[in-house]
């Protein structure tokens, strides 16, 4: 059975937020070419003009400046009228690893944990719609292909996702489930504002979430919450696998207790980076 892919980030415009707009000091043509970047994805690798000029709500005028401007300063290349990205738009990401020394910190004991479980085990945190990997260590055993550093992944029908969308204040997660109906992607995702809330309740009372095909068919993964200074949710740590053995679900569960040291052992040194404790 086909299903469709989970998405990249959605398509946006470019209208500022409520809070800047009367003071005058949003800048229009940089939130145009941050859209432009971030219009690119998996399913839109190359784009024409006019696909650009579509997925950021700009006109094919404004979608060709940004993508000259972009194109100038390296981030993006053309040939046959077709734009892409470059490896230069990896720096950015780059750069906010390295403002939080999240690569020194974080990856040994992530490689660590992914060792012991002998699973691929990854760190999100929740932007949006959307959990962003910040950090990722593969195991021996195959990964998915979409679990990399900088990947997004719908938090509706993921174990981190369900993690940091439990963790939210009253209003903001109401918020969200507002959102509802949420995209399916297989017949276990949870699509209606009742399902995903009654997940939501069970994981905040477990402390940890277990998802098996929500966001893909052979998909299954386990999750715990890691907490800042202040005891307040800012990442979500997951170990993911296959879900094709009878026993996927114990299998997942067997992996909480070193999933919950390592945790542990992360929040022991979040003090340290201020940037990700004050992510939640």
């Amino acid at each position: 059975m086909s299903t469709p892919s989970p998405p990249s980030p959605i398509d946006r415009t470019v209208d500022p937020p409520d809070s800047a707009a009367p003071n005058g000091e949003f800048v229009h043509a940089l939130a145009r070419g941050l859209a432009v970047i971030e219009a690119f994805s998996a399913e839109r690798p190359e784009m024409t003009l006019s696909q650009v000029a579509a997925a950021t709500g700009t006109s094919p005028a404004t979608a060709r400046r940004s993508l000259l401007t972009l194109q100038h300063l390296g981030f993006v290349r053309s040939v046959d009228r077709r734009f892409s990205l470059t490896a230069r738009v990896l720096a950015l990401g780059g750069s906010y690893l390295d403002s939080t020394n999240l690569r020194s910190f974080v990856q040994p004991v992530l490689a660590q944990v992914a060792d012991d479980v002998e699973h691929t085990c990854s760190i999100t945190v929740l932007d949006g719609n959307d959990v962003v990997y910040i950090a990722h260590a593969a195991a021996e055993r195959p990964a998915f292909a979409r679990h990399y550093v900088g990947a997004r992944l719908p938090a509706h029908a993921t174990s981190t996702g369900h993690v940091l969308l439990a963790a939210l204040d009253p209003p903001d997660r109401a918020a969200f489930l507002a959102r509802a109906p949420f995209a399916r992607y297989t017949a276990n995702t949870p699509t209606t504002a009742d399902e995903l809330s009654a997940i939501l309740a069970d994981v905040a009372d477990r402390g940890h979430a277990v998802v098996v095909d929500t966001v893909e068919y052979g998909a299954a993964a386990v999750a715990v919450p890691i907490r800042g200074p202040q005891g307040r949710v800012v990442a979500a740590l997951n170990s993911s696998s296959s879900s094709a053995p009878d026993d996927a679900v114990d299998s997942l569960l067997a992996r909480l207790p070193a999933l919950r040291a390592a945790a542990t052992r992360i929040e022991a040194g979040l003090d340290r980076f201020p940037t990700l404790s004050r992510s939640a």
